[in-house]
């Protein structure tokens, strides 16, 4: 890649998450003098262009995903698979049109399978190429895997925001039989100053699709609501809605900034999250530990969370089971020192 040329970044639209770890790789092209063209849809595009105000974008068409309350099992989510599907030939018809209209020289697609090029490079980004965990079946995961291959194959790179070996964040997620380039995790929080704060609550960083994110935050509520010697702040990372009533121990704020963010994160007791991997590379930039609740029937996110509990010290619960867990028992070791290279200069290889 040549600096000075024009690149699309076109993160996917399934919360916040490929959003945000595209972040470092946008600042990085831009300090490198690539022209940038951010791409995307619905909140995560929205998020892009509130970060990079000073950027050109373009919409892509988006397939919302619904988990439904049984997640991976339920009928909303087999519909929203069918809407993916689809929308992959959409994204791809319309990149044509976008790299004719903006003169595009290459194409940087984080988990848009629709956006490989027969003209320009184009370059996948990925942390998943296996799908064999959780309840799916053998059958189900290689079919699934085959077709993620079968996609990587039309670029001419893809990149995976993991380390090789022992220290792997995603383990056997980003293991597959196809080339790849490692990134080191990316977080748009690494290499910020740290303000700490009044350090005498606990937070929950609210992410993922609905409906199970409120159904989280509702669980939440109802517990500190019982607890009014503890206080909880949540973060939301969603646009234009208003918080929830709340009990006086509970406080929220939507979207804050990545300064507030970092200081809230290292500030506080104890930290809730899901298990989403893009969640989990930010911890890794704050150096915290968290309490991990995985979505439910997302069979990546338990892996995910078992994976920490094991190799990084990390406590998780199952959604089901938090109505039964007395919060005040839990304790772990939030402080975490992990040491990896971010590697980004080798997109420019």
């Amino acid at each position: 890649m040549k600096a000075g040329s024009k690149i699309l970044v076109a993160p996917l639209d399934w919360g916040l998450g490929h959003a945000s770890r595209c972040v470092p790789v946008v600042q990085f092209l831009v300090e490198e003098g690539f022209e940038v063209v951010l791409g995307g849809s619905g909140n995560s595009l929205a998020y892009l262009k509130h970060r990079f105000p000073e950027l050109v974008s373009v919409e892509l068409p988006s397939a919302k995903m619904i988990y439904g309350r049984n997640g991976m099992l339920s009928l909303p989510f087999l519909f929203s698979m069918l809407r993916f599907a689809s929308n992959i030939r959409r994204e791809h018809r319309a990149m044509k049109n976008i790299i004719a209209e903006y003169s595009i020289d290459y194409v940087f697609a984080d988990n848009r399978l629709g956006l490989y090029s027969e003209v320009v490079p184009s370059f996948y980004m990925t942390h998943q190429l296996n799908f064999d965990n959780g309840f799916m079946s053998s059958l189900s995961a290689r079919m699934m895997k085959r077709l993620h291959l079968r996609y990587i194959a039309k670029y001419k790179y893809c990149f995976v925001p993991d380390v090789e070996g022992e220290l792997s964040l995603s383990g056997k997620l980003s293991e597959a039989d196809v080339e790849v380039r490692h990134l080191g995790p990316l977080s748009r929080f690494y290499g910020k100053d740290v303000q700490k704060i009044d350090a005498n609550f606990d937070l929950l960083l609210l992410s993922g699709v609905e409906p199970q994110r409120t159904m989280l935050e509702n669980i939440f509520v109802e517990k500190y609501s019982a607890m009014p010697n503890a206080r909880l702040h949540i973060i939301r990372g969603v646009a234009g809605e208003d918080c929830i009533s709340l009990p006086a121990n509970v406080t929220c704020e939507n979207n804050p900034s990545d300064e507030r963010i970092t200081s809230l994160v290292v500030s506080a007791q104890r930290v809730f999250c899901r298990s989403g991997y893009s969640s989990l590379c930010d911890l890794v930039a704050l150096g915290r530990r968290a309490v991990l609740v995985p979505t439910p029937r997302q069979p990546e996110q338990e892996y995910l969370a078992e994976r920490f509990r094991e190799k990084f010290g990390f406590v998780t619960f199952a959604q089901r089971d938090l109505q039964q867990v007395n919060f005040s028992d839990i304790s772990y070791d939030s402080v975490w020192k992990y040491d990896y290279l971010c590697s980004l200069n080798e997109i420019l290889k």
